[in-house]
């Protein structure tokens, strides 16, 4: 139906996503599962459904929305971030094998931001910010080109440069900064 009434795809956002709080207490197979159903699999079954279509008309593009908790690992969320992880892997690959037939791959990498699911959380979420402002800078880094769009800047360049440390560094901030 898209096809037939504009003539093509422009940008497909995929946002499929959910979260479950869990550590190695609390591993639940049954709901680990489903994270990765949701979070993996939806974005595999999106991109089965436009790729071809996307692939014949030599234009248009993907975006596809992860998070900065599959930069590394992070307290509660044994589950949650290595989902984020395949979907960070996922579209560095599909740039390098769509970005020379010039089909745009974008990479949307939110801190957080208050949704009804981020409403569940019992835990302190730095530098939170309304859902108006995480569309429009969106919307602003696809217009502009980015490979990767992540905000709200002031935490996840910190998150940016914590993924550069060796590890015992890394796990010492992070204990620090979450009390963990």
């Amino acid at each position: 139906q898209v096809i037939g009434t504009w003539g093509g795809i422009d940008l497909v956002m995929i946002v499929a996503g959910t979260h479950t709080s869990m550590s190695a207490k609390t591993i639940d197979l049954p709901r680990a599962t489903r994270l990765f159903e949701v979070n993996v699999m939806g974005v595999l079954n999106c991109l089965d459904a436009v790729l071809p279509q996307l692939l014949t008309q030599d234009r248009g593009g993907v975006a596809i929305v992860s998070s900065v908790a599959g930069y590394r690992g992070l307290p509660k969320a044994l589950i949650y971030g290595p989902t984020k992880a395949a979907l960070i892997n996922l579209a560095e690959s599909l740039y390098l094998d769509l970005g020379p037939r010039g089909l745009g791959v974008y990479l949307v990498n939110p801190g957080f931001v208050d949704t009804p699911l981020t409403q569940k959380n019992d835990f302190r979420m730095p530098a939170l910010i309304p859902a108006d402002e995480a569309a429009r800078l969106t919307l602003k880094g696809i217009a502009d080109g980015e490979f990767e769009i992540h905000f709200p800047k002031r935490f996840t360049r910190i998150l940016r440069l914590l993924r550069t440390l060796p590890y015992p560094a890394y796990f010492a901030a992070v204990r620090r900064f979450t009390g963990t």
